[in-house]
């Protein structure tokens, strides 16, 4: 692995059909995954990188484009690729873009992408139209102007120790959560700052219902 830790985004672009392009950084890095490069073009974004087997994208590629052409048969999903490239290149803060929606087996693979991401040092943000869902192990989050607004924390693992919830209606101190129970569902922001802390495990933390 890399050592050199970037500080830049990396922002990776899927294949759902159900796109909705967030906020961008004049600095992020671009890789479009397979379909997702149609979605970069119908966005005006020029990807700096192009990984796919392009099962899901039989148009045209502009040739001065970086490309890396992997087969059809393989392990990783082609998000999956694009997510050890740039950890390997030393990327550690991860958006996701066109993950959600289309098929649901499509939507858990990339969520278990998100949850490689923090498992290897990083953080990972998944983003649709009405949704933003961080992947975080081990840390704190602090989240700021969501104040009134649902506020899902699911754990990924099977269980994640030590989690705290301030700034919510349903506040938690010290406690654990099992992927087996979703008690963390539809938490309310009360303050105008809230936190998700988890000392062992894999949280996803859910801003829902909600254009961004």
């Amino acid at each position: 692995m890399c050592n050199k830790i970037r500080p830049e985004r990396c922002v990776i672009f899927c294949a759902s059909p159900e796109f909705y392009l967030a906020k961008m950084r004049p600095d992020d890095y671009v890789i479009a995954c397979d379909g997702g490069y149609a979605h970069a073009v119908e966005s005006g974004v020029r990807p700096d990188l192009v990984v796919g087997d392009f099962d899901s994208y039989d148009g045209q590629l502009d040739p001065t484009l970086k490309i890396v052409r992997v087969p059809c048969e393989k392990d990783d999903t082609d998000t999956m690729l694009a997510i050890k490239i740039a950890l390997e290149d030393g990327y550690r803060d991860f958006m996701l873009l066109g993950a959600t929606g289309g098929r649901l087996d499509h939507l858990l693979s990339n969520v278990s992408s998100g949850a490689y991401i923090a498992e290897h040092g990083g953080r990972c943000v998944i983003c649709d139209k009405y949704n933003v869902m961080h992947v975080i192990k081990d840390c704190r989050l602090e989240l700021r102007g969501l104040k009134g607004q649902t506020l899902s924390v699911l754990s990924y693992t099977d269980e994640s120790q030590g989690v705290t919830l301030s700034g919510m209606k349903y506040p938690l101190e010290n406690g654990t959560l099992t992927n087996a129970f979703p008690i963390g569902q539809s938490n309310i922001v009360k303050e105008d700052v809230c936190s998700v802390e988890v000392k062992h495990g894999v949280l996803l933390v859910i801003e829902a219902g909600m254009a961004h």
